[in-house]
């Protein structure tokens, strides 16, 4: 378990392979609960935008910068009960033949994540 400073934060794991992250963050909080802390998460996440907002799900388009061309950024929600969470967060590059990206794709995972976490 990682404690993120917020009490709901159950766990946290984001970890990066040729230039595609994975995440998982799991909240003591209703799935019900996510889109509305996403919605206001999504203004503090500099060269991170929010493009679509769904009950299931979430997406973001991640800036152009010296470390990546940009990405795309999903996070689905899915219940593990009435009171808990879990968010499966991905990221692709946006140009697909990007192998590398210097760590990039890891970081704008977690900060999305506690941002999000941050929120509940």
């Amino acid at each position: 378990m990682t404690n993120m400073g917020n009490s709901k934060t159950l766990s946290l794991n984001v970890t990066s392979e040729r230039a595609r992250g994975r995440g998982e963050l799991v909240v003591s909080a209703p799935a019900a609960a996510l889109p509305g802390a996403v919605e206001r998460a999504a203004p503090r996440l500099p060269g991170i935008t929010l493009t679509g907002l769904w009950q299931e799900r979430a997406e973001f388009a991640a800036d152009m910068t010296w470390k990546s061309f940009g990405m795309s950024i999903v996070l689905s929600f899915e219940p593990v009960d009435a009171g808990t969470t879990r968010v499966l967060a991905s990221s692709t590059p946006a140009v697909p033949t990007t192998m590398m990206d210097f760590g990039q794709s890891k970081a704008q995972l977690s900060e999305v994540l506690a941002a999000v976490a941050a929120e509940l």
